[in-house]
């Protein structure tokens, strides 16, 4: 007499392969994709919702509700963005064009999201220092800008932003406190994606 053995679901799982049914396929995309949708709104809205993105938003008038200046003056001004530029709107078009460029299924059922994304270097390479080719505000965000010190918050027509002057002869003892932004941002967003990839849809 013959020894069948018993059928178990790991044995079942080893003799199927997903890539073959366009149901599945179609299902793992959408799932991917709409999973995809909800990460990249996350970015966005916690880039929108950020303290710094908000203050520079407010140019000239804006309170430092960030608090990297103290509470004196604005990251607009301080910074010498030009009156009336909107300096945060690189930024915003390199997260808007996020885009998931393939769903790759596995022959047990698991998928892969390619994501292109940009890198933090990406955005720092696309938000230079109006007074200062080959650096970038975001990092100086990060990691610190220099010249706080000196930098009275006053009307002046000779400021870039009409506001915020930078005088050598003054120093207020004041320091520029950095503040995580983008590059955090865009780390919890890299978590999200091998949080994706990693997860077992079956």
């Amino acid at each position: 007499m013959a020894y069948v053995p018993k059928l178990t679901k790991q044995n079942i799982m080893k003799d199927v392969d997903f890539r073959k049914s366009m149901e599945y396929l179609k299902a793992i995309k959408a799932l991917h994709l709409s999973k995809f949708t909800t990460m990249k709104r996350n970015l966005i809205d916690s880039f929108e919702g950020h303290l710094v993105t908000k203050e520079i938003d407010g140019g000239t008038g804006a309170s430092n509700i960030s608090g990297t200046l103290g509470g004196k003056g604005n990251l607009f001004s301080f910074i010498g963005f030009k009156s009336k530029s909107n300096p945060t709107e690189p930024i915003r078009l390199a997260l808007n064009a996020i885009s998931q460029t393939a769903v790759l299924t596995k022959k047990d059922g698991s998928a892969t999201s390619h994501i292109l994304y940009p890198s933090p270097d990406d955005i720092f390479r696309i938000t230079p220092l109006p007074w200062a080719d080959g650096r970038s505000w975001v990092l100086g965000i990060e990691r610190g800008i220099s010249n706080f010190g000196q930098y009275l918050d006053l009307k002046a027509e000779s400021s870039r932003s009409g506001r915020g002057i930078q005088n050598e002869n003054v120093e207020s003892g004041a320091s520029f406190s950095t503040t995580s932004y983008i590059t955090d941002l865009i780390k919890t967003f890299e978590k999200e994606i091998n949080k994706l990839n990693s997860s077992k849809v079956i």
